[in-house]
Parts: structure tokens; C-alpha cells; sequence
């Protein structure tokens, strides 16, 4: 989002105070040595939250930083974000200083990556900015009693990672140099079988731009086709991103 003069970002939060929900952290834990997981409770009750649902904090006086919720839970009105701590970018500050007790304003956003009801198989690619939608989608589908699978590129530091969140998807280390290789190497290495199972699965590609052009240039070779594809590239190298 762009940077807002202070004086405009607190007259649109007048405009859209029935999106604005006041929260308190409840929780944070610690994925890895940069992931965090941050539960914040609020009155929930009207804001039907759903799948890939993005909300958006105000980092400083000027900027805000949109966010997709990894689960909610209704009954207790509740929501969990995970934060990439990338110690760069205007949210790394808010992020890395997030701790139980806290009050903050959530503003409630549309899902900009939806869930495809239509699909019984749903394959996910991304990285550490991922998380938190393939978290929500991946209890969707266990919901539904469908199928999933995927693979994220992650630091090293991040690979167990996906362990605390019971994401059933692999992981491969990621190439700065090299966005998508190892993922895409990781595909190559899949049984001709298991391609043929997926063939028509809804693939959410998610994350760092180069990889996924360069992953969605794959699935493109291989025959997927383009309606099966669902892109959101949320940062570069160089861009000001959701960080």
C-alpha cells in the first residue's frame, strides 16, 4: 500500500471505522529464528472472516501493511497472523515488537487469493510470505475432505517451519539467484504418476515475483492450464513489499 500523508490515513480510518476492529495479542510464538505467529482477539462476530481473508496494520504514521490471516476462530473470535520477520521493510519494526498484552486497530480486507470450491485437489507454491494463506487454505481443505500438496522455497533457517503449522508440504531451500529451481527441480523429481493424478488441480502460486513467474512458466510447460493457475506475487528484490 502506499505511504498516506498521517492526516489522510486517519480520515479514511473514519470512513471505514466498520471495518476497524480494536484487538489484543493474546498469543505470540516463535515458528522459527524469523517467523512469528501473533493471535489477536477482537469482536469478531460480524466480520465473516474467510479463507485467505487479508487485514491490514498500520506500521507507522504514514503506512500500512497488509497481512493474510493463517486461521480465525469464530466461537472464541479470534485470528492468528504470521509475520516474516525480514529485518527490512516498515512492518519488521511493528512485527518484531508484537507482544502479549498489546492493543492494536486490525482493518478487516477482502480475500485477494480465493479458495477454488470447484477444485477437489489444490496445489500450493511459495515461500516465507506464504504461510499464513496456505495455513488458512490447507484447514479449508481439510474442511472439505479434499486433497492438497505443494512446496515452499524457505531459508534454511525456516525449513522446519511448516512442521509447527501441520502444513502437509515440502519444503526446498531457496536460491536468491535462482528463484523457483529448486522447487521446480523438486517437481521434475516427482513420479510420472503423481502428475498424472494432478493434472487438473487448482495450483496457488504465491510469494516472491521472479519465482513465481518463473514456476508458473513450468506449470504453463508442462500442460497446465492457465485456468488452473492462481497467482499474487507480493514481493522483490528492490520493491517496497508487504515486509
Amino acid at each position: 500500500m502506499p505511504k498516506l500523508p498521517s492526516w489522510l490515513a486517519n480520515t479514511m480510518e473514519k470512513v471505514i471505522s466498520n471495518k476497524i476492529y480494536q484487538v489484543e495479542v493474546t498469543e505470540t510464538k516463535m515458528l522459527s529464528s524469523n517467523l512469528k505467529c501473533v493471535t489477536f482477539k477482537g469482536d469478531f462476530f460480524d466480520a465473516k472472516f474467510i479463507p485467505g481473508n487479508e487485514v491490514l496494520l498500520r506500521v507507522n504514521a504514514n503506512e500500512y501493511r497488509h497481512y493474510t490471516l493463517s486461521g480465525y476462530d469464530e466461537a472464541n473470535e479470534t485470528c492468528e497472523v504470521i509475520f516474516y520477520l525480514n529485518r527490512q521493510g516498515p512492518g519488521h519494526h511493528l512485527a518484531v515488537n508484537i507482544q502479549k498484552g498489546d492493543h492494536l486497530k486490525l482493518i478487516v480486507d477482502r480475500a485477494k487469493v480465493k479458495y477454488n470450491e470447484a477444485s477437489n485437489q489444490h496445489f500450493f507454491f511459495g515461500d516465507e510470505t506464504s504461510l499464513g494463506l496456505y495455513e488458512s487454505l490447507g484447514k479449508k481443505v481439510m474442511e472439505e475432505d479434499v486433497e492438497y500438496f505443494g512446496v515452499l522455497e524457505l531459508q534454511e533457517e525456516n525449513l522446519n517451519s511448516v512442521g509447527h503449522l501441520k502444513l502437509l508440504i515440502d519444503t526446498v531451500p531457496s536460491d536468491v539467484n535462482a528463484p523457483a529451481k529448486n522447487a521446480i527441480t523438486w517437481m521434475d523429481n516427482m513420479h510420472p504418476l503423481c502428475w498424472e493424478m494432478w493434472q487438473n488441480a487448482t495450483f496457488y502460486l504465491t510469494g516472491r515475483a521472479k519465482s513465481v513467474q518463473q514456476f508458473k512458466r513450468y506449470l504453463k510447460q508442462r500442460g497446465v492450464s492457465f485456468r488452473q493457475i492462481i497467482t499474487m506475487p507480493y514481493w522483490e528484490i528492490g520493491k517496497v513489499g508487504g515486509g
